[in-house]
Order: structure tokens, then C-alpha cells, then sequence
């Protein structure tokens, strides 16, 4: 009887201890798959974290935005890039200031530009100031330290820009002809969306009898599809964005 209660409570004590370790891997299976499912969903929150932690594309400065035009006079031409400003006068004559540094000072649309580097010429270094205008019209960039024309004008290149979408209906109201058009819009892109190349006709018009107006609306082909609204009145297009 004796030897038989300690089978028993030997047998007792076995499942007992398979019960506990039963219920430890259990725990230990529930503790793993909680585990998972936070990393898991932790992994697309860092992943979102990351995406809005993005640093979006730096703008222009007041010199790389010059070097993206083209510049004219009457006397000649002036050219500006990361490493260069050349002047070319109208007989063919180079002048080039090879660029080592430049500081800007912006106040609106006006910029100081303070240009350190080497005048070719005369090998000397020199310190060359600049004005870059663009508070009226087209740009301008000048200097008492231009060699060709101490005062530029933006080149707008009108040519560079296509216009797509136009239907009869609207070119007729806005006088029968689009390239008048098409050269109030590159005028206009030139100067404020240089990125853009072409844009498009979004298919509505708005006619005010009483003004004697047309107005449409177009989109730039840049990154932020600018949008670009065009008024026709008295023979003549304003563009605005």
C-alpha cells in the first residue's frame, strides 16, 4: 500500500511538472509572437518615420538661378555658370572671370552677388559686385565691373516653349492667332517657371462681356504643375501664376 501512494505521488508530481512546463513554453510561444507582431509593427512606423523625415530638394540660390539664364545687351552678350562668367562683346571679344567664391545678400527680388575670383585678362584677383534684379519685368543683372555692358537683360527665349491643347473655339475668342499666345506664356515661364518647357491647355475658358475679357487657365509641365492663368483683353495676353 505504502509503495503503491509513492508511485502514485511520483506519478502526481511528473504531470505536474509536464503541466508547468506545458504552461512556460506556452507563455514563451505567446511571449515570441507578441514579440513579432511589435517588431512588425514597429518596422512600417520607422519606415514612415523615415519617408517624412525626408529633406525636400534645397531651392535655388540667387547665382545658380542667374546661371539659368541667358543674358543680352545691345554691346553683347554675358554668360553665367558654377565656375564662369564671360562676357562676349559684339565684335567676338571673350572676357572671362574664372569664379573661385560667391556671397549673396537678398532683399526681395533683388540679390547682392559678391563674386571672387580671377579676371583672365589681367590674371589679377578681384572682387566683382552684381546686381540681380527681378522686380519688374524682365531680369536684369548688372555691374560697374562688366568689361562689355554694365547692365544685362534676361534672354527670353520664347522659342523654347510649346503650348499644347488649344482648340478653334478658344483661339478664336482670344483674337484667331495663338503664337501671340504662346510668346505671352513663354515670357512669362522664363522668368518665373525657368524649370518648364511646355504647357498645356486645361480646356475651360471664362468670357466676361462686360469687362471684355477671356480668361484660361494652363499647366506648367514643372514638378509643382504650375498653374498659369491667361487673360486676353484689348488685343493683348497677361499671364499670371
Amino acid at each position: 500500500m505504502e509503495k503503491k501512494t509513492k508511485a502514485l505521488a511520483a506519478i502526481a508530481a511528473g504531470a505536474l511538472a509536464i503541466g508547468i512546463a506545458l504552461s512556460v513554453a506556452s507563455c514563451a510561444l505567446r511571449s515570441a509572437g507578441t514579440d513579432q507582431q511589435a517588431v512588425q509593427e514597429e518596422a512600417p512606423a520607422e519606415e514612415a518615420a523615415q519617408g517624412q523625415g525626408a529633406e525636400a530638394p534645397a531651392a535655388l540660390t540667387s547665382y545658380e538661378l542667374a546661371c539659368s539664364k541667358g543674358w543680352k545687351s545691345d554691346a553683347g552678350s554675358l554668360q553665367m555658370s558654377k565656375g564662369m562668367v564671360i562676357e562676349k562683346g559684339a565684335d567676338g571679344k571673350i572676357h572671362v572671370l574664372t569664379v573661385s567664391e560667391v556671397e549673396e545678400a537678398d532683399a526681395g527680388k533683388q540679390a547682392v552677388l559678391t563674386v571672387a575670383g580671377t579676371d583672365e585678362d589681367s590674371q589679377d584677383s578681384v572682387i566683382w559686385t552684381l546686381i540681380f534684379d527681378r522686380s519688374g519685368g524682365a531680369a536684369t543683372m548688372s555691374s560697374d565691373d562688366f568689361k562689355v555692358s554694365k547692365k544685362y537683360s534676361e534672354d527670353v527665349a520664347e522659342g523654347t516653349v510649346s503650348v499644347s491643347g488649344m482648340d478653334e473655339a478658344y483661339i478664336g475668342l482670344v483674337g484667331g492667332d495663338a503664337e501671340p499666345l504662346r510668346k505671352a506664356l513663354a515670357a512669362y515661364m522664363a522668368k518665373n517657371v525657368p524649370q518648364a518647357s511646355s504647357a498645356s491647355f486645361d480646356g475651360e475658358a471664362s468670357v466676361d462681356f462686360n469687362a471684355k475679357t477671356v480668361s484660361a487657365a494652363f499647366h506648367a509641365d514643372d514638378a509643382a504643375r504650375t498653374v498659369l492663368v491667361v487673360t486676353y483683353a484689348d488685343g493683348k495676353f497677361t499671364v499670371s501664376g
